[in-house]
């Protein structure tokens, strides 16, 4: 005899979650008791609130380190869900009735300590003994079952997967009572396959995971069944929801655990809260499996079964890809929409399924949206099967591990006033304070700036950095304010670690597994290095070394040199070792010199960006830094400088550089001056040299009268398209140009000109011209727009 109407589903099951909330319509039950941590009951309240917009996930956390977690999700279209739903709103009793999670976090770190153990015990028999302790003799069929019996019968039934057998077999069930009975089967057929044929693993850690998962199990049924006698008074009257698997063992048939025993269950300290959760952090992309690869989707075969329109779900797929494409710039037609949904039915009664599975929207997809290919679908495929929903709770009900770090290292820090909507600026000096008073006090300010700089490689979005007006200096100045938002991605972070420290260190790890130029890696070396994460900092310094052999992009050389410099110079602050950094700067400085000439083969567009490296480079070259010899950056930029097949901007700016920093002589320059500003010479050529030069040490410029005889010289003998068009350099060149400079340049051109109406153009130049003149020298010059 059952002790309670017993409702067996699949966690994440759109058509248990439909069923499930009928069943409990019909039988309106005044207890609702639900397979979960029984010591998180009293957080289920919060549910109930109408703030609280799943997903959403209970989470039980050690108050020790290193921390352990146990996470228990909860979609829209869970079971579950629809369940706690349904009992909060009809105001019924309500209760998890699983062990606690206490007990559950305790009995994993035991077995996995035991696991362990057999490892080294196994590792110090003889070979002969591990092998004799092996799986043995296999039972082809059988075993099949049980290493994986759910793919095992879905490669029976000729499905392709699991998930796809699942959901053609159970999700598309109309009928209650079908489904119910098809479950009660499903989950009575695997407890009896364990049963007679206990899985044999070979490895001596799998097979005691294994046997403790078993006997894990067992405890788990005990325990629920006194949780369920305890709590039901009249069986017709409570329904439990359980997992398939359970459903069966459920009844007073078998005995409950005894006082006893619940004595005798280990348990640790731990944090039971709520949290926000994600689907992509549902999906099996993401690592949470439990059946649920595709989120998004299974809600909407939730939402439609509500309305009672499960027969739109394929056409509601279809027009939510076809719309994402189209948004991409894609055309599709409604005519191939239609023509996919045609197809997707064809493919589930070929298939034997009443209505289309995912497998076979996504291949008709395939077929018609992407005319065969699945890259160009891969964005619409993900955001229309997985979504990117984040949950949401009231505020002040999460707290997770991560978040209980964050707030602990806030308050020992003294950064909790900066927790506010609105912004507040914090200036740190991480040098030692040798007047305060204790060793934390005096390292405060830098202690402040690692965990800061530990939250901005997170995103959580607390504080941004402004740029340092010297860099490699003591001080930082940071732009504080916290956020709702803020407390979201720090939620969204305990998935990757469960303190600020590890989390960084995962994300910095993420970012040195993308980089492929040096100057990315390079960048995450400085954050690994503002960070103090030490075991970051030396991976990435072996990661800097092996792309510094063989990067060849200018630009990323150039970051790469910036970094490294930076660090060698301001790493004392944060007790970084300079001498290993030291030999890639100077390889890269070398490299940097031996490829300057090549890069400055370029169109306008990119010189700009070339430039931006040019001076990276030229800053580095003058730090005075072992291994960088500044005549070999010298002799490199004069080369450039010469050159007249390099881009016209940047052998100017080369020559700038020379000019600035005394390395050209006054004849050289007079000569390269009306070399390059001769007449026949092209105004995309001519003037877009002057355009490089002015860009630096103007003040030196303006001494040389020789350069501005000879541009108004070049000027004058331009014919009338040739002027138009080095009108439009001209601009460009003088665009940066002060009103004080401009003014300048206007006195020297009335020394050049020396004749009538010099001297009112230099009063004149101030004067702002009317519309009238305006257009006048429009027509004046053809048309030509310099607004």
């Amino acid at each position: 005899m059952l002790l309670a109407h017993t409702f067996g589903v699949r966690h994440f099951s759109p058509a248990g979650a439909l069923h499930l909330g009928r069943f409990l319509d019909e039988l309106g039950p005044k207890v609702v008791l639900i397979e979960g941590p029984s010591d998180a009951t009293e957080q289920l309240k919060h549910l109930a609130h109408k703030q609280t917009r799943p997903p959403v996930a209970v989470l039980a956390f050690t108050k020790t380190r290193p921390v352990r977690t146990i996470v228990y999700p909860l979609a829209a279209y869970s079971p579950e869900w629809v369940a706690l739903r349904w009992a909060l709103e009809n105001k019924r009793e309500l209760a998890f009735i699983d062990l606690p999670a206490a007990v559950f976090l305790e009995l994993h770190r035991r077995e996995e300590d035991a696991a362990l153990e057999a490892v080294r015990t196994a590792a110090a028999a003889s070979e002969a003994d591990v092998e004799h302790a092996g799986r043995g003799d296999r039972r082809d069929d059988t075993q099949a079952y049980l290493d994986d019996p759910y793919e095992a019968v879905a490669r029976l039934s000729g499905e392709i997967d699991h998930a796809t057998w699942w959901e053609r077999h159970f999700e598309h069930t109309q009928e209650i009572a079908a489904y119910q009975q098809a479950l009660h089967e499903l989950g009575g057929q695997l407890r009896s396959l364990e049963e007679d044929f206990p899985r044999e693993v070979g490895d001596p850690y799998g097979r005691h995971m294994a046997e403790a998962r078993r006997r894990e199990t067992l405890v788990r049924e005990a325990y629920m069944r006194r949780e369920i006698r305890a709590k039901v008074k009249d069986p017709d009257s409570a329904v439990v929801v359980c997992g398939a698997f359970h459903s069966t063992v459920l009844s007073d048939e078998l005995p409950p655990m005894s006082d006893a025993e619940v004595k005798a269950l280990p348990r640790t300290d731990c944090v039971l809260t709520l949290m926000p959760y994600s689907y992509p952090r549902l999906s099996a992309q993401s690592g949470y499996g439990a059946g649920n690869h595709a989120p998004r989707y299974f809600e909407a075969m939730f939402e439609e079964g509500l309305r009672g329109t499960p027969e739109r779900l394929a056409a509601r797929y279809f027009s939510d890809v076809a719309a994402r494409i189209r948004k991409s710039g894609h055309i599709r037609s409604s005519a191939e929409v239609i023509e996919g949904v045609r197809l997707a039915n064809g493919l589930a009664y070929l298939n034997g399924g009443s209505a289309p599975a995912l497998r076979d929207l996504r291949d008709a997809a395939v077929t018609l949206l992407g005319q065969g290919q699945t890259l160009p679908l891969e964005k619409a495929l993900r955001e229309v099967e997985i979504g990117v929903a984040i949950g949401a709770l009231p505020p002040g009900v999460s707290k997770t591990a991560l978040q209980d770090d964050f707030h602990q290292t806030v308050k020992n820090l003294g950064l909790e006033k900066y927790l506010e909507d609105r912004e507040s600026v914090l200036e740190l000096d991480l040098r030692e304070d040798r007047r305060a008073k204790t060793a934390d006090a005096a390292f405060r300010d830098r202690k402040r700036s690692t965990f800061l700089h530990r939250l901005s490689v997170l995103d959580v979005g607390f504080g941004g950095m402004g740029a340092r007006e010297q860099k490699g200096t003591a001080k930082e100045k940071w732009t504080l304010r916290w956020t709702p938002a803020c407390e979201i991605r720090l939620a969204e972070g305990s998935l990757l670690a469960d303190s600020i420290e590890a989390g960084a260190a995962f994300r910095l790890a993420e970012r040195l597994g993308e980089a492929r130029e040096v100057g990315e890696a390079t960048g995450v070396l400085l954050q690994a290095a503002n960070c103090e994460l030490a075991d970051a900092l030396a991976v990435a310094l072996r990661r800097v070394q092996d792309l510094a052999v063989d990067d060849g992009a200018f630009g990323s050389i150039a970051h790469g040199m910036e970094n490294t410099a930076e660090l060698i110079r301001y790493g004392n602050v944060r007790e970084v070792d300079p001498a290993p950094l030291r030999p890639i700067l100077s390889q890269l400085y070398l490299r940097a010199t031996l490829i300057l000439y090549g890069a400055c083969v370029c169109d306008d567009d990119a010189a700009k960006a070339v430039r931006g490296a040019i001076d990276r480079v030229h800053e580095v070259a003058f730090l005075d830094e072992e291994g960088v010899d500044p005549a070999l950056w010298i002799d490199a930029v004069a080369e450039v400088s010469r050159s007249d097949d390099r881009n016209a901007f940047l052998s100017g700016y080369a020559t700038a550089l020379l000019v600035e920093r005394g390395q050209i002589a006054d004849e050289a320059l007079d000569h390269e001056v009306s070399r390059r500003l001769s007449p026949g010479t092209d105004a995309s050529v001519g003037v877009n040299w002057f355009e490089g030069l002015v860009q630096r040490n103007r003040a030196a410029l303006f001494m040389r009268q020789t350069l501005w005889a000879c541009l108004s010289r070049y000027v004058d003998e331009l014919d009338d398209d040739a002027y138009r068009r080095a009108l439009l350099y001209l601009r460009r060149a003088f665009s940066t140009f002060e009103k004080g400079e401009v003014r300048r340049v206007v006195g020297l051109l009335a020394e050049v000109w020396k004749g009538a109406g010099a001297l009112e153009l230099s009063r004149a130049v101030d004067r702002p011209l009317d519309v009238e003149e305006l257009e006048k020298v429009a027509d004046d010059l053809g048309g030509l727009d310099l607004l």
